[in-house]
């Protein structure tokens, strides 16, 4: 029995106490972390990634069957699929070490405490996040991508099974619809999510989106630059210039992709620039790139609703205040 577990007999906290402590440490180790190895962005793609399995239209089969962020992307059939090239890194080199000092975290709970602690470590708002959550893994393994977004969405496809054969894909916001709507999402709601490109790349190894691989880089992510902080990983296109920096930057960059004045050493998908083509959702668009205060508000609420779908907290009401 370990000194905590002692302390929580002697003062009857129990189990929610040890929960709070393990989010408390391991918390303290994701912050340290991320500023010595500027691995943020990774942690929350992880984090994004494991909850974005969720679809509300299986909300009625057997948990964890809707999917959602239970730390199933832990699966090899879920961490070697497309969509997740590149994740292993972030569960094995980052994560693990600190499950290994709080075992009795559920890795469901880690990988979302590792996205949390990102975005506030990089500068983004701090969330009002909800803990507690089980692992859970689903025995009705989904089709690959998962449900998860697109950066370049094939027009002319099928949406998703849920969807009639005759509904075909249209467009870059018809596509994000459709996959943040299964969310339970609103219009708002993604826009303030695609915000997160504020930070992070996009590499040719992974994704095969851009031309720049590891080898490669821009101006701003190429070995040597200022831009890379501590990162040991060098390359990709970023969305901005300050790719590290959790800032409301993203937004001003599509605007003038859409603009025609893109700065060439930046990325803009067509996901990115219908945030702007959009009608309904070019409103959010600019009132984010005007305000970073609205931006980071707006995002904090979205990133909690990602963060809970398809969750079993124990406690049922979770643990808060981490």
């Amino acid at each position: 029995m370990s000194c905590f577990d002692c302390f929580c007999g002697m003062f009857g906290q129990g189990k929610e106490a040890k929960k709070r402590q393990a989010l408390k440490t391991a918390k303290g180790l994701l912050e340290n972390m991320i500023g010595e190895k500027s691995c943020g962005p990774i942690l929350l793609r992880l984090a994004w990634h494991d909850a974005g399995t969720y679809d509300k239209n299986n909300a009625k089969r057997p948990w964890p069957n809707a999917g959602g962020a239970i730390g199933s992307i832990r699966t090899e059939h879920e961490i070697t699929a497309p969509p997740n090239a590149g994740l292993r890194k972030a569960l094995m080199s980052y994560l693990e070490p600190v499950k290994k000092q709080v075992p009795g975290l559920s890795w469901a709970d880690l990988i979302q405490l590792g996205g949390a602690c990102a975005v506030e470590q990089m500068g983004g708002p701090k969330i009002n996040m909800r803990y507690g959550r089980v692992d859970g893994m689903p025995t009705e393994l989904a089709a690959v991508p998962f449900g998860l977004p697109s950066a370049l969405p094939a027009e002319g496809i099928p949406l998703y099974p849920h969807s009639k054969a005759s509904n075909k894909l249209k467009s870059a916001a018809e596509h994000l619809r459709y996959v943040f709507y299964k969310y339970d999402m609103n219009d708002k709601d993604i826009v303030a999510l695609s915000g997160a490109h504020t930070v992070g790349r996009a590499f040719k190894d992974r994704s095969d989106t851009v031309e720049e691989g590891y080898l490669g880089g821009t101006a701003y992510t190429k070995r040597g630059v200022s831009n890379l902080q501590k990162s040991k990983t060098a390359g990709g296109r970023s969305w901005t210039k300050n790719w590290l920096k959790f800032d409301n930057s993203y937004f001003g960059e599509v605007m003038k992709a859409f603009e025609g004045t893109k700065d060439p050493d930046v990325v803009c998908f067509p996901t990115d620039k219908c945030l702007i083509a959009d009608k309904a959702f070019r409103r959010y668009c600019e009132d984010f790139a005007a305000s970073e205060a609205a931006f980071h508000k707006a995002y904090a609420e979205a990133h909690k609703k990602l963060s809970e779908l398809g969750c079993k907290f124990e406690p049922a009401d979770g643990i808060t205040d981490v």
